[in-house]
């Protein structure tokens, strides 16, 4: 009996060490519902309720203020499958399966890049969140603050020019050869602007996708082009190596996570072709006597969202395997635009 007891305590410990380091967080950003992330963690919105109850914080469905971090539940129980449409048991984590990509506007307009050009300034952000009772302390701003640039009149800006708001991040180098590949480039927010002197302007901060702090820089708004996505097979080889992930929470990504490759334009990529990550079969002995070759195993697929000459950002919309992305992993070509 003392056996049992202790073997039951064994395994209750197990699940709870595994429950709690599968959970993971999620920083709001401008325009997430519950609804939608529901879709994209657990391919289910009707799993909004576990999202909210796991986080108490949240006073209603109205209440999510970009820059806050919220936690993400595992559930258990029944889930039912987009693809198979039957039911499976079990944990359901972070893993997701969705056999078409979904291309929001919103994903499109946040891509970022990994390159050593960035895109030209045209002017930087001066002065965060103006409405601030303190003004000694720095704050970063999110959507519906008010910034100040140091662009103005003189230099032809006008009331309502929209500008896109970059975010210099950290040097990336290739994880094979130690090649410096550049920065991270991330996209933190879009502005409009409301009010204009000689030499500065003051913006309203209309979207924000990640915190917006003094020095980030700006360049002219420009609408995302969609992405088709119907590619087709491809027989040629084309490997690819993540170099970065889009979110620097992160250590490694998940379904409808954004990564940054080492294959761009120059390579022949275009937005909308999908690369995949296998986990590659081995010379096992079998109990005949012979030596056979395990298949290869196909565990997560990407679509290419833009491209760099020299890399890419790709969306993770297939994934089967609890070993998650993490900079370093070796991709390969399989679907390329016709």
């Amino acid at each position: 009996m003392r056996r049992f007891i202790m073997i039951l305590a064994i395994i209750v410990a197990a699940a709870a060490f595994t429950t709690a380091s599968a959970v993971r967080t999620h920083y709001i950003h401008y325009g997430d519902t519950l609804w939608e992330l529901a879709i994209r963690y657990y391919d289910n919105p009707f799993y909004w309720e576990d999202i909210l109850e796991a986080n108490p914080q949240i006073e209603g469905v109205e209440y999510l203020y970009p820059g806050d971090e919220i936690v993400i539940p595992d559930i258990y129980g029944n889930i039912i499958s987009t693809d198979y449409q039957q039911y499976s048991q079990g944990a359901y984590t972070t893993s997701g399966i969705s056999r078409v990509p979904q291309l929001s506007r919103l994903l499109l307009e946040t891509t970022g890049m990994v390159t050593p050009d960035p895109p030209q300034p045209v002017g930087y952000v001066v002065e965060t969140d103006l409405a601030r009772e303190y003004q000694f302390q720095e704050y970063s701003s999110y959507a519906g603050d008010i910034m100040a640039i140091d662009i103005g009149g003189d230099q032809g800006v006008e009331v309502d020019r929209v500008y896109k708001i970059y975010k210099m991040g950290e040097e990336v180098r290739h994880p094979r050869t130690g090649v410096l590949m550049g920065n991270v480039i991330r996209v933190a927010g879009v502005c409009r602007v409301v009010e204009t002197a000689p030499a500065s302007s003051i913006v309203l901060l209309e979207h924000s996708y990640l915190p917006v702090d003094l020095g980030d820089f700006l360049v002219p708004y420009t609408s995302i082009a969609p992405v088709a996505v119907n590619s087709s097979e491809v027989v040629s080889e084309m490997d690819a190596w993540v170099l970065a992930l889009q979110n620097p929470e992160l250590e490694r990504a998940y379904s409808y996570d954004v990564v940054f490759i080492d294959r761009g334009s120059q390579d022949g990529l275009n937005p909308g072709d999908v690369f995949s990550l296998f986990e590659y079969g081995s010379d096992v002995i079998s109990p005949s006597g012979g030596t056979v070759t395990t298949p290869d195993l196909q565990l997560a697929n990407l679509i290419i969202l833009d491209t760099t000459p020299a890399t890419s950002a790709a969306m993770i919309f297939d994934i089967q395997s609890l070993d998650l992305i993490s900079p370093g992993e070796r991709l390969e070509l399989t679907r390329k635009q016709p």
